[in-house]
């Protein structure tokens, strides 16, 4: 009997423990979701971009902030402030496909993040600097003027950053990773961070130039004989493949690339010339078509012609023209170009014409596409793409920009601005001039660092 009456006082004993054990424990459950929800209420979730992670990537390039965010189920707008702006303040910039671009003033800037309601992000706290270094890149060809972003910088204390420069007249490198090319020679930019260091050497030059931001200049003087040494033509040649290594060989981006380094920032316009033929037809090679990688700018290059009808002439020079019955200064003509581009990219399409031949042409590497308007205002069409009419017996040219209402195709011409240029043409009028397209996805098979605009 005592025994029974021991093990009752035992169970009521464990049963008054585990009522206080449960209370115990809703207790702390309940004090847990109120620090939650003011922890929620006052954004503690999204102080910190460590934590949110809404900032993908934030960039500096040529006063501008391009900053890149993580999808949101709500409207985001971003906004640079020196102080916390308010909810209605008509500066915020809405973030349309992950992005906001902003306009940089102040080096003690602040970023915010909103939805239609509440600051959801906020750098005035923040402590940290975060930056992201392209630690394959060594080495920079800039041009006077030119900028390249070493690294990226995102808010913070920048006095953790060491920044030393073996020759400030060279180059210069603000806070923010921009290097901005001086003036001729070479310089070596050392940044040392949380116990890393990082190095990337500059080499400023005259061989290029920076690219316009508004188009084709048209001012710029067509190239002369002679203009450049062996020397000079080696080092344009190493500017041109680093440019498509970044941009990325054998993709889509690296044929685009081509083709806007020739244009943009080679400093020279190069003179449509009549071809006097053809690798693939009569053995012609270097005449109106330079079926190689890199420039032909110097006589040294003539070992590379494998054959010649009245030259071998470099780019520039004089050489006389069978289809003109002239002499001309060497150049190329519309599927040289396009071909040439092509080719440093990494694609050998051989040394074809434009098209419709019963040989291959370059209508022939991609989706032939009757151009309608309707085509042409789509988001079907994508720089790098072929465009081709039927003017003299047949012309080619590459897309290399686009914006919300234009086309710009590079091409070289035989008529109004001669040579190799970029021309802007409006979207809804573009099948008046180019009856196809060639769709290169297929082709091209990889984008790359594809960009609409250089």
């Amino acid at each position: 009997m005592e025994n029974k009456n021991k093990k009752r006082r035992l169970k009521k004993k464990y049963r008054i423990l585990l009522r206080k054990i449960k209370k115990l424990v809703f207790l702390l459950c309940f004090i847990a979701i109120i620090l939650l929800f003011i922890y929620m209420l006052f954004g503690g979730f999204t102080k910190n971009v460590k934590d949110e992670r809404i900032v993908k990537s934030f960039s500096y390039i040529d006063n501008k902030i391009i900053l890149k965010t993580r999808k949101h189920d709500k409207k985001l707008y971003c906004i640079l402030s020196s102080s916390t702006p308010k909810i209605d303040d008509e500066n915020w910039t809405i973030v349309e496909n992950n992005e906001c671009n902003l306009k940089y003033e102040l080096e003690n800037y602040k970023l915010y993040i909103k939805t239609d309601d509440k600051i959801i992000y906020s750098t005035e706290d923040d402590k940290d600097v975060y930056l992201e270094v392209n630690e394959n890149k060594n080495k920079i060809y800039l041009a006077v003027g030119g900028t390249y972003n070493f690294y990226n910088k995102i808010i913070g204390n920048d006095k953790s950053i060491k920044i030393s420069n073996s020759n400030t007249e060279i180059a210069s490198i603000n806070g923010y990773g921009q290097i901005r090319g001086l003036s001729p020679g070479n310089t070596t930019i050392k940044v040392k961070y949380n116990k890393q260091e990082y190095q990337i050497d500059v080499l400023v030059t005259n061989l290029i130039t920076v690219k316009p931001s508004d188009g084709y200049d048209y001012k710029k003087g067509y190239l002369s004989c002679k203009k450049y040494s062996k020397e000079d033509n080696d080092l344009i040649d190493e500017i041109l493949k680093d440019r498509i290594q970044d941009a990325g060989y054998k993709t889509r981006a690296g044929a685009v690339e081509a083709a806007r380094f020739l244009t943009l920032e080679f400093p020279y316009r190069i003179n449509y010339f009549y071809e006097n033929g053809r690798q693939t037809t009569n053995n012609v090679d270097g005449e109106g078509r330079y079926y190689h990688v890199g420039f032909y700018l110097d006589s040294t290059r003539y070992k590379n012609i494998t054959g010649s009808s009245t030259g071998p002439k470099a780019w520039g020079c004089s050489l006389y023209s069978n289809p003109a019955h002239r002499n001309m200064d060497n150049g190329l003509d519309c599927s040289g170009f396009v071909s040439w581009a092509l080719l440093n990219a990494g694609f050998d399409v051989k040394d074809v014409g434009a098209g419709f031949s019963d040989n291959s042409d370059l209508t022939d590497f991609g989706e032939l596409k009757t151009l309608t308007t309707s085509l042409a205002t789509s988001n079907k069409i994508k720089v790098g793409d072929l465009l081709h009419s039927y003017a003299a017996g047949g012309h080619i040219g590459i897309i290399v920009g686009m914006d919300k209402d234009n086309y710009y195709v590079a091409q070289a011409l035989w008529y109004d601005e001669i040579g190799v240029v970029i021309t802007k043409y409006k979207k809804s009028s573009l099948p008046s001039s180019f009856p196809h397209v060639v769709l290169m996805d297929k082709y091209y098979k990889k984008d790359g660092n594809l960009t609409n605009m250089w």
